[in-house]
């Protein structure tokens, strides 16, 4: 359920004065437009002035002449695609400017129309939006594109295998080098990403009538780069969309699943959610707060992702219903916060303040969890009107608030730079000075920009956003190249198992972990070494030490035999063999879980077995529940049969289940020694057993301990055997597995 706008609060557009009325309308269309066109000048009405609807409306008649005799697949006439997606960018206010771009979007990638021509009618502002979101093989690629000399020999001729491996290749091409167009594009001006994202949700949502490998490209290609780019710049209402219409193209029966589970879960709890939401909006009218008070259900993908991850139910998940709180200003957030918990007890650990610490696309609200009605766990989002609206719309919130003051001309779209986090920046920062492929690019944007990210502090209070598996380097890096050079380690204030809070100084290959305070240690005389290579997680870092490298070489500090000069790209012969972290079979950084089944520990042989959204799940290679595992989905017929080889360094740094047998002499304290040293050490005991015997004195302990990445297990175990009355420790291999070690 959406918030309801409140008269007094953004949320609700105010008629413009001096607006276009229906008459005026009528001025300028003609009896025979489409209603479809009637329905988006009405929605730019509101708006918009005379002049600018003029503008619209002449874009109109060029693309329908344009596009006049052209039909989608569906069969209706294909200017309904331009005058649908226009609607969606009118629905969030976005100026005439861009709507006269969304219906031009196609005529220079599908008709005989050019950019120029566009430019002569419109103006070179909304010839560039168009040429932002058109294709690269219709303006760039003919001198690129497959030779055309065999064409002559035979016209009629079958493709030989070797013609539809070159067509495969160059229409790869052409995609990675068309979204590396559209960043390049956007970091000028939003409206192309807008504009962008309303085309491709409005193709999802007429996709039906697709083949299904059409669909099954089209929805891969939305999960991989449109949906997360939505995210990005805060546009939640085109993200979950974009995210639930791939997830059913790709997951038909995943989604039907789930779907009809949050259906029974809205009808089951609908009564006790509203029951929340009257008990909320009591306890704030008695104080004199005024509040929008109420619920979601989540999105289908989101729960998919949730569930999978935690291998819980959808029903078990504490924000499949969470409530939302909106209020008028940021003192009445907190204050409803405080009034909730006095209520219902809070649950540890729950809160998220999202105000004081916005997310990277400008995200605010405060995030709670509370022991709610009938002792559910409930999550709860308190926030102002006006948070929620840039929530909702992102990056287009700029419009509406223009709109809403009845000022549509006052946006400067060439601002939203300054305006947006510094993730933008730094995609300008790979344009102008990384020497990337256009496959490269796509592929760090993915790899860096949309993938997890871990947050993190400076000393002043400045957040740094990474990738995770990001290390300290790569921050030292991100800070200033000055400072990456000379860097000799890092202090972290971070917390420990016990969620104390600590100080240690730690090397550079240190992982960081959201909320890691850090300090980078230099030291002017240090400079880089080669093997920062294989410290280095992100392409930017990367790049700066092969080109400092290369400095020193030539001025002699190094030997020639160095790789990477930074003026010339690594060969095969000069790449330093560096395996990348493990990738799911989508192509998305995986998200790594160790199998319980078999508990691997690092050093063992390992195999990688797929498994829905990104999860890749980790076995020892002699795992029998994994043989089982890829037996019965072989039977029945389902994805991700082949497992993946595979080594640790592959892998991100992660702590490990640790299975071993410990035998003794049997003493009062044996057990309770043991814990104090694991425990001294960081090391948590998931399950363990006991069995003595007395005649004997003799002691046999089974446990299960949960090791920290940075101990190996052999000094575990060797350490565990010092301890008195200890008289041998093994591992037990036998867990799920054939024994031996793989």
């Amino acid at each position: 359920m959406r918030a309801p706008a409140r008269i007094n609060q953004p949320g609700r557009r105010p008629k413009r004065s001096g607006a276009a009325t229906a008459s005026s309308l009528s001025e300028i269309t003609h009896p025979g437009d489409p209603i479809s066109l009637h329905d988006l000048l009405a929605l730019c009405a509101k708006y918009m002035s005379l002049d600018d609807l003029k503008l619209i409306y002449r874009a109109y008649q060029v693309a329908a002449v344009a596009h006049e005799g052209t039909k989608r697949q569906s069969g209706e006439a294909y200017i309904e695609h331009p005058l649908a997606v226009g609607a969606i960018l009118a629905e969030l206010a976005v100026d005439a400017q861009g709507i006269a771009a969304a219906l031009l979007h196609d005529v220079v990638e599908d008709t005989s129309m050019s950019r120029d021509e566009v430019e002569q009618q419109f103006g070179p502002l909304i010839a560039r939006i168009v040429d932002g979101v058109t294709k690269f093989n219709v303006v760039e690629a003919s001198d690129t594109a497959p030779a055309q000399d065999a064409r002559d020999a035979s016209a009629s001729a079958p493709p030989t295998p070797i013609d539809v491996q070159r067509k495969r290749e160059f229409k790869a091409h052409q995609q990675v080098e068309t979204v590396r167009k559209l960043f390049g594009a956007m970091l000028e001006d939003p409206r192309v990403v807008l504009l962008k994202l309303a085309d491709r949700l409005h193709n999802l949502r007429t996709m039906d009538v697709m083949q299904p490998h059409q669909r099954e490209i089209k929805a891969r290609e939305t999960l991989d780069i449109y949906a997360p780019l939505a995210g990005r710049i805060g546009l939640y209402l085109f993200k979950v969309e974009l995210e639930d219409f791939a997830f059913k193209y790709l997951y038909p029966a995943d989604f039907e699943r789930v779907t009809s589970r949050l259906r029974e879960l809205e009808t089951t709890r609908a009564d006790w959610a509203e029951r929340m939401c009257e008990q909320i909006r009591q306890k704030l009218d008695s104080v004199g707060i005024s509040a929008a008070v109420n619920w979601r259900m989540k999105r289908p993908y989101s729960a998919f992702l949730d569930s999978q991850q935690s291998q819980l139910d959808i029903g078990a998940l504490d924000d499949v219903i969470a409530f939302r709180v909106l209020v008028n200003s940021v003192e009445e957030c907190y204050l409803s916060l405080n009034l909730v918990y006095e209520i219902w007890r809070h649950y540890h650990d729950s809160f998220r303040d999202y105000i004081a610490m916005p997310k990277v696309n400008g995200y605010q609200s405060l995030h709670t969890s509370v022991f709610g009605l009938d002792g559910r766990l409930a999550q709860l989002h308190i926030r102002t009107h006006r948070m929620h609206i840039a929530v909702q719309h992102g990056a287009a919130t700029q419009w509406l608030e223009a709109a809403l003051s009845r000022k549509p001309g006052s946006v400067d779209p060439t601002q939203w730079l300054k305006r947006t986090a510094s993730w933008v920046g730094r995609i300008a920062n790979w344009h102008n000075e990384l020497n990337l492929t256009a496959s490269e690019f796509v592929e760090t944007v993915r790899g860096e920009m949309f993938a997890d990210q871990v947050f993190v502090f400076t000393p002043k209070g400045a957040v740094r956003e990474l990738p995770a598996g990001a290390t300290a380097l790569d921050l030292a890096y991100r800070i200033h190249t000055g400072l990456g050079d000379t860097a000799t380690g890092a202090w972290v204030q971070t917390t420990n198992r016990q969620d104390e809070l600590v100080g240690i100084t730690v090397p550079l290959s240190y992982t960081l972990r959201n909320g890691d305070v850090v300090r980078i240690l230099r030291d002017p005389n240090s400079q880089p070494r080669p093997e920062w290579l294989d410290i280095a997680h992100t392409r930017y870092a990367l790049d700066r030490i092969r080109r400092s490298l290369g400095r020193l070489r030539r001025a002699g500090a190094l030997p020639m035999s160095l790789p990477g000069a930074p003026d010339e790209e690594p060969t095969a012969e000069t790449e330093p063999e560096r395996p990348e972290l493990l990738k799911h079979p989508s192509g998305r950084p995986a998200d790594v879980q160790l199998a319980r089944c078999c508990c691997p520990v690092p050093g063992d042989a390992i195999v990688g077995l797929p498994g829905r959204g990104r999860l890749v799940t980790i076995h020892r290679t002699g795992c029998r529940t994994l043989s089982a595992t890829v037996a019965r989905r072989r039977e029945v017929g389902m994805a991700y049969v082949e497992t993946i080889p595979l080594g640790w360094a592959q892998l991100p740094q992660t702590d490990y289940v640790l299975c071993v047998t410990i035998d003794g002499q049997d003493h009062q304290g044996l057990i309770h020694q043991l814990s104090i040293w694991l425990a001294e050490h960081g090391i948590s005991i998931l399950r363990s057993s006991a069995a003595a015997n007395p005649d004997r004195a003799k002691a046999a302990i089974t446990m299960m301990l949960l090791v920290p990445a940075t101990r190996r297990a052999d000094d575990v175990m060797r350490r565990l055997r010092r301890s008195p009355g200890v008289t041998q420790v093994e591992r037990d291999l036998r867990r799920g597995c054939d024994g031996g070690r793989a």
